[in-house]
């Protein structure tokens, strides 16, 4: 966008390209930022949900996503809400050793909490943003700040 204005004996005219360019360089940036430090508040057993971070309006956009059905990770929201839900069906093999858990459509919050191990990420647990972000917001508005300062 260009603003044109006239005043007095002199002309103004200013290009915003240079702050949106800015500005797109520090969502980046962001985004990047608050994914990396995500990761290690990201339960993990086999890092499929910590693996599934994604950016749906693009890596410019400002919006930062773990887990869906394209990423194979459907029980995304489930682990970010720590909120066990049911009812769980045991799926044995023919050894009568639990294999497995299934659940029939429409399950329903169960009122009991996971707990998660802390052996790939000892910060793990739910709501994990929520977590990153009371940690590390200082840090994301600071590179921010420092990125559109830029030239």
């Amino acid at each position: 966008m260009r603003i044109r204005q006239h005043v007095g004996n002199v002309d103004i005219d200013i290009s915003d390209a240079r702050i949106r360019r800015n500005l797109r360089e520090c969502q980046i940036a962001l985004n990047e930022q608050i994914a990396a430090d995500c990761d290690p508040y990201i339960p993990f057993r086999q890092g499929a949900l910590a693996g599934s971070v994604h950016y749906p309006k693009g890596i410019a956009g400002g919006e930062i996503a773990w887990g869906g059905t394209a990423y194979d990770v459907p029980y995304g929201h489930y682990i970010y809400q720590a909120e066990i839900y049911g009812p769980n069906i045991p799926e044995y093999d023919s050894e009568g050793n639990i294999v497995g858990w299934w659940s029939p459509p429409n399950k329903r919050p169960t009122g009991r909490e996971m707990t998660f191990s802390k052996f790939h990420h000892p910060q793990a647990t739910k709501e994990f943003f929520e977590a990153a972000k009371k940690d590390h917001k200082d840090e994301w508005i600071k590179k921010v700040k420092e990125i559109a300062g830029q030239n």
